[in-house]
């Protein structure tokens, strides 16, 4: 085992932890260390085929309170947000796009570690449209995660339905993205073998991760999620300024 491969190793569990903790996060924390040992396009088929597997763990682990329902409602939206998203980039700076979406997300999580709690998001189209733009984000941005974050506090899930929805939900987005980037030829053995060599890493993290949530209340997780969220805007506008540089 070299060296580079222990590093990866390391950070897809720690990741792996965040993401058995919440449902989400695993890019966040991963993909940031991870370009600076690999190519981006790397890290982008190493942080989806790692993360398949653990999002299947956190579902095991509470497939009881699986809203599928609500999955199936964004899953239209995103497939079209993910078409859109890639479209935009060739009329806007994909680097501005990213400093304007992370401003709003971190934004709007101060507003909700505030206090403010959004109403009118328990329909069918408040979920469609969360699916659009969280698809437009990913293709865009790769900030797929915080429309989904924020129609979900705003409806204001338990603990395990925030968990094992939003895991199911990143097992249908990133399956469509594997996909995507097998037919441009974007994955290949190399990718496909280091993945694999993650995965047990990132699951015996997911698995901690699982374990540890059962200490927090209801409130605690909520400024958990609400706390990432607003770290995936800082880290969005932090990427894209440095990449202006």
């Amino acid at each position: 085992m070299d060296a580079t491969l222990l590093a990866a190793m390391v950070i897809v569990g720690i990741s792996g932890i965040i993401f058995g903790m919440t449902g989400f996060g695993f890019a966040l924390v991963s993909v940031p260390p991870l370009l600076l040992i690999y190519e981006p396009e790397t890290v982008v088929a190493l942080t989806i085929g790692a993360s398949l597997l653990t999002s299947v763990v956190v579902v095991l682990s509470a497939r009881r309170d699986l809203d599928l329902k609500l999955i199936l409602t964004m899953l239209p939206g995103a497939v079209v947000g993910l078409m859109l998203g890639a479209s935009m980039l060739t009329y806007v700076d994909p680097t501005l796009l990213k400093i304007v979406a992370g401003m709003l997300v971190a934004g709007y999580s101060i507003l909700l570690l505030r206090g403010f709690q959004p109403t009118g998001l328990n329909g069918t189209w408040p979920a469609t449209l969360a699916g659009a733009a969280s698809g437009a984000l990913a293709t865009s941005t790769g900030l797929s995660g915080p429309p989904i974050v924020i129609l979900f506090s705003a409806r204001q899930l338990t603990k395990d339905a925030f968990r094992v929805t939003i895991s199911g939900y990143f097992i249908a987005i990133n399956i469509i993205g594997l996909l995507v980037l097998l037919s441009r030829g974007a994955v290949g053995e190399s990718e496909i073998v280091t993945s694999i060599a993650l995965t047990p890493a990132a699951t015996i993290g997911t698995v901690i991760g699982n374990r540890w949530i059962r200490r927090f209340t209801a409130a605690g997780f909520r400024k958990l999620t609400l706390g990432l969220l607003l770290l995936t805007g800082v880290m969005g506008i932090g990427t894209a300024a440095v990449a202006l540089v």
